[in-house]
């Protein structure tokens, strides 16, 4: 005991001194508890990402009257053609949220040879009800010297948006599809199909989901 009380009559510390201390040390401890949790908890809406699937779904076989992307012109199919109309992201166990960069690109019709002239193309016309921009949208003709740009056009459409699903539910995003670029009085007599992509980027892993639109002989909008 005298040892003790030496030691801290040397040292300068009383009884008051030491209990602050220790209620400093406590209060330190508290504080780092949640830090810990944070840190555990992060990598749950990783593993909600994972579980996540992708598709392009609901195909529509009409007579669709279709926009021509940035014109005030509509042209209506003279023979049924079918598209995909909904994007649906189904989710699995865990909420899933935050924004992801949305990409849906349509690419060319194989097997229909053209080398000179133009044709339509597809792309989106609305997204999750809301009108596209010129500035989402782009196409592009192949080119070559003489004759210019030619054959079909191949599009993209780019935008971001905030997603919210919880766990075991599924979101379904409309999907509206307009005539891309401009003809040129070609006459399309061959079966296209247009092959659609979409690509839905999140921080922790990438979402893909394939399908097609379908346009049968003498539809009349190519």
């Amino acid at each position: 005991m005298l040892e003790e009380l030496s030691s801290d009559k040397a040292t300068g510390a009383t009884g008051s001194t030491r209990g602050i201390e220790r209620r400093t040390i406590l209060k330190g401890a508290a504080w780092s508890v949640p830090v810990i949790a944070a840190a555990v908890a992060a990598p749950a809406a990783s593993a909600s990402v994972n579980n996540a699937n992708l598709a392009l779904t609901n195909d529509v076989t009409s007579l669709l009257a279709l926009n021509v992307l940035d014109s005030a012109t509509v042209l209506t199919a003279a023979v049924a053609i079918t598209v995909p109309t909904t994007l649906r992201v189904t989710n699995g166990a865990g909420a899933l949220s935050g924004n992801a960069t949305v990409t849906i690109s349509v690419g060319r019709p194989s097997g229909i040879p053209i080398s000179v002239g133009r044709a339509h193309g597809f792309g989106v016309y609305r997204f999750d009800s809301t009108l596209t921009t010129a500035g989402q949208r782009t196409a592009t003709y192949q080119s070559a010297p003489v004759v210019g740009q030619f054959g079909f056009p191949s599009t993209t459409f780019t935008t971001t948006k905030n997603f919210s699903v919880g766990s075991g539910a599924a979101l379904d995003i409309p999907v509206q599809w307009g005539l891309a670029g401009n003809r040129t009085g070609l006459s399309i007599t061959a079966l296209a199909s247009y092959p659609v992509s979409v690509t839905v980027v999140f921080p922790e892993r990438t979402l893909t989901a394939a399908s097609s639109i379908l346009v049968p002989v003498g539809a009349g909008i190519l």
